[in-house]
């Protein structure tokens, strides 16, 4: 009550606040002088109310521009600019080689935040570039293909039919053109003269393909040079490795997989393809050369389709009228009663966009660049926070220069003026030394966390315009706040000492501190999530064996091809080192891919539904360990068991069955043979074929000579000695005197299905470090405040140590004030946190539990290097003889 009846005898803020405005301090304080004490009469006189009315009609009158003329001339003249720039800049190197420490730590906390920053806005623009650069490629759609049945959702897939292009360009007016990539077996031998490799991605492409995307060409007209049968057109890099310096043109290659083979002329020449084209590939056949029956077939899916729209064509729309256009087309009864349907994705969304089955390249992640950027942003919020802070406090430091430049004359906007330059030079060194150490990182980042050289793109202009961006916003957030501080101080208390920055500054200076201290403990939990998933699924029990597996790529198209393979494997298994051989069509870590529509045996058309067709022989669930829990294995005793089927638990449940037992020895319909049911003679566990963020698929093994166009792509082979050179140099020989014409291709498996995880390693590389980073910085804020809220609580510590308090009572005093702090920011962290990595887990379909010990083990290490920060400081403090302090003060 008393502090009110105080601030209501005082005059209007308001009106001081206009005389501010529009005088300099040195006129305010005159005018204010003679109306404060006008004022005080008027109160004794006429009351409170009635004074403050009269105070506004002075103030207004000496605003009047007749008034101006009793403006009071300073003691001392402005300078000019230069002069104000210059002096500004002696004050601010004073300020430095006064307190080297305070230095330090706003330079390294703003440069480390801004390079961090840099370096992942860099990657995040690098991972968003992808596809950019086509000609009208904004109007550039991928066909994706959906199944519904009924409302049911049942399958989406990134590839479409070789019809869908020239049906939709023949009844959707909406489609500019189109152009289609078959990707279907792919890998290819290619050879000319006794050069020969297997090139893992040639492809047929229609005649447009080189006009409708802009791929630089170096060689040949685009237009024309894919127009003809048994034509090829090679990247620069294919030229070089074929044919040297030599002219390619007019030269011909024979490209060759297990079931063909063609001998194609060179027309062209292509530029190697930048990293950020989600299409990878060095050479391309003419569509033409492909059998003419799949050119417009309607039913494998196995190209990529695109369609350039033309302007202000609503996908939404297009997408509507696909069912019924599919409905004219169908004709194969698998998949029939299916509703057909399409997903027109833009071009620059595929390398973010979640994988879909039959994906060929390399994906990206459009959560995990949600994910960096909202790190990038708190690395930076952290540091400016830790300026900020700084800042201020050493502002209150400050007070009785801010009194003496106002008494000689100083306005509110030159204070303020000569702390924003301060703030700017501090903000331009930071970002120098930022530059410095982003270059310097450059190379130790692309090799540890697998980034790719050039990401970092310095000469364009965007980042030129996002380092300005930062040193503009930077300085005024920095500055903006130490400057109102002392454009706010009273020249007369300034230098009678007397004072007292208000408490709410010290409120949000703690609110900053709060939240970085949350920041931290949400990216230390994430950190550790991160890490915990990536060791869940490496460590998980996959089911199958792939360790000491040596993996050899399937041969080309050779004469009496199945009599060759099965006597080569009879001679690997022949080997000492060698303890099983079996053929397949996937190895673990790769896709299936073959699908077929199959049914029970006495269901209808209606119930068929798609399964995974994996091609194996007698040995695969030997050699790979598989785990039978009912039925049998293929036993070549059993003449039958060539037509049985082996179903993974998956398969069981999809197919209906109450039970794996029940599903031993019922008939099966496949899709392609409907003359004839295949029986169940097995089921086995489930097990990974992919990585665990991939759900287990309906899984079907078989092995019926019926279906030999689905091609046994690999041979595996388990080592059973430590000599794997030795080995690898019989396994040579006894392929070259069966497949001369053809490259051994070897990997190993272990190594092969870890690379799934590449881009999980990268993302927790990315994470670790710089999360880690931001935690360092905010460690930085703390060890400046902690010095600083120390020195400036000398006197308060020598008072309680000569009252009797010990040093340990000091300590936990001091400590208590910051571990509030940590206890209010787990408030706030551990729900957002929780929130967050949930969402992130979403994205397996294998994810671990969320424990306890993910938000503890944060908390017990941000307490531990808060305590430890603030003993370190502390201890000396409350050591020291309090006597010396005292008699200082």
């Amino acid at each position: 009550m008393n502090h009110h009846k105080k601030a209501a005898g005082k005059p209007p803020r308001l009106a001081d606040a206009l005389l501010e405005l529009c005088f300099n301090t040195y006129e305010v304080e005159e005018i204010q002088g003679d109306l404060y004490e006008l004022f005080e009469r008027r109160v004794s006189a006429y009351g409170v109310q009635k004074a403050r009315r009269l105070y506004y009609t002075d103030v207004f009158r000496f605003l009047n521009p007749l008034a101006r003329q009793r403006k009071i001339a300073p003691a001392y003249p402005s300078p000019s600019t230069p002069m104000m720039l210059r002096n500004y800049l002696k004050i601010t190197l004073r300020t430095l080689r006064h307190d080297k420490v305070y230095a330090w730590l706003g330079v390294s906390g703003l440069a480390l935040g801004i390079a961090a920053f840099v370096i992942i806005v860099a990657f995040i623009r690098y991972e968003y570039s992808y596809d950019k650069g086509h000609e009208q490629g904004e109007r550039i759609y991928r066909v994706e293909s959906l199944f519904y049945k009924g409302n049911d959702k049942t399958d989406h897939w990134a590839t479409s039919t070789n019809g869908y292009g020239p049906a939709m360009a023949a009844d959707f007016p909406e489609i500019e053109s189109y152009t289609r990539i078959n990707w279907n077996n792919s890998t290819r031998v290619v050879r000319y003269g006794q050069t020969k490799f297997r090139e893992p991605r040639v492809c047929f492409v229609d005649s447009n393909f080189f006009t409708f995307f802009s791929y630089p060409v170096l060689k040949g007209d685009p237009a024309t040079f894919l127009n003809a049968p048994n034509t090829v057109v090679i990247s620069q890099r294919t030229a070089q490795k074929y044919f040297g310096n030599d002219d390619p043109i007019g030269k011909h290659l024979d490209i060759s997989t297990i079931a063909a083979a063609y001998h194609c002329q060179v027309t062209g020449v292509f530029k190697d393809l930048p990293p950020t084209s989600t299409m990878q590939f060095d050479i391309v056949m003419s569509w033409q050369t492909s059998s003419k029956w799949v050119h417009n077939f309607w039913y494998q899916h196995s190209s990529y389709t695109f369609v350039r729209l033309r302007p202000g064509t609503h996908t939404g729309r297009l997408e509507a009228r696909f069912p019924a256009l599919a409905e004219r087309y169908k004709t194969q009864a698998a998949l029939k009663d299916h509703r057909w349907a399409i997903d027109l994705v833009p071009l620059s969304d595929i390398h973010l966009n979640p994988a879909k089955p039959n994906e060929i390249e390399e994906k990206g992640s459009r959560h995990a660049m949600q994910f960096l950027l909202a790190l990038a942003f708190i690395i930076l919020v952290t540091a400016y926070i830790n300026y900020s802070n700084l800042s201020a406090a050493k502002a209150m430091d400050r007070a009785r220069e801010a009194g003496i430049r106002k008494a000689v004359g100083a306005t509110r906007i030159s204070l303020m003026g000569q702390l924003l330059f301060e703030a700017f030079l501090f903000n331009a060194a930071a970002l120098g030394v930022a530059c410095v150490l982003v270059i310097l990182a450059g190379n130790l980042l692309t090799k540890y966390l697998g980034l790719p050289p050039a990401f970092i793109l310095w000469n364009h202009w965007s980042l030129y315009l996002a380092l300005t961006a930062i040193l503009g916003i930077g300085t005024c957030l920095s500055g903006l706040s130490p400057a109102l501080m002392l454009a706010k101080v009273k020249a007369v208390s300034a230098l009678k000492g007397q004072y007292i920055f208000p408490v709410s500054g010290a409120r949000f200076r703690k609110g900053l501190v709060v939240v970085q201290f949350a920041f931290s403990l949400v990216l230390i939990t994430g950190t550790l999530v991160v890490y915990g998933q990536l060791s869940y699924m490496q460590g998980q029990n996959l089911g199958v064996t792939i360790d000491q597996v040596l993996v050899l790529e399937a041969p080309i198209k050779t004469e009496d091809y199945y009599t060759k393979t099965e006597s080569f494997k009879n001679e690997l298994k022949a080997l000492s080192g060698v303890a099983v051989v079996t053929s397949s069509g996937a190895v673990p870590g790769k896709e299936v891919g073959k699908f077929l529509a199959n049914r029970r045996l006495h269901a209808g058309p209606e119930e068929e539904t798609l399964y995974e067709m994996l091609p194996v022989d007698y040995e695969f669930i030997s050699a790979y360990g598989l785990q039978l829990v009912a039925g049998r294995n293929f036993d070549r005793s059993r003449p039958t068991d060539q037509y049985g089927l082996i179903l993974n638990e998956s398969a069981v449940k999809q197919f209906g069955f109450h039970s794996v037992a029940a599903a031993i020895g019922e008939k099966v319909l496949l899709e392609a043979n409907p003359g004839r049911s295949n029986e169940i003679i097995g089921v086995i566990k489930d097990y990974h074929q992919e990585s665990l963020e991939q759900p287990f698929k309906p899984t079907i093994l078989f092995m019926d000579p019926a279906f030999r166009w689905i091609p046994s792509n690999y041979f595996s082979l388990r080592i059973r000695t430590g000599d794997v050179p030795g080995v690898l140099e019989q396994v040579q020989s006894i392929w070259n005197q069966f497949f001369p014409e053809s490259s051994l291709d070897y990997f190993f498996l272990d190594e092969f299905f870890q690379k799934q995880y590449r881009q999980d390693r990268q993302f927790g590389r990315l994470f670790l470090v710089f999360s880690s980073l931001a935690v360092f910085i905010a460690c930085l804020g703390l060890l400046g405040l902690t010095s600083y809220s120390t020195n400036r609580r000398k006197k308060e510590i020598s008072i309680r140590k000569v009252l009797g308090a010990t040093v340990n009572s000091i300590l936990s005093l001091l400590a208590w004030d910051t571990l509030k702090l940590v206890l209010l920011a787990a408030v706030i962290a551990i729900p957002v946190s929780f929130y967050v990595m949930g969402k992130w887990l979403e994205g397996y379909a294998f994810r671990m539990p969320l424990q306890i010990s993910h938000w503890l083990l944060p908390m017990g290490l941000l307490v531990l290097v808060a305590l430890t920060t603030i003993s370190l400081l502390s201890i000396r403090a409350a050591l020291t003889n309090p006597a010396k302090t005292l008699r200082n003060e």
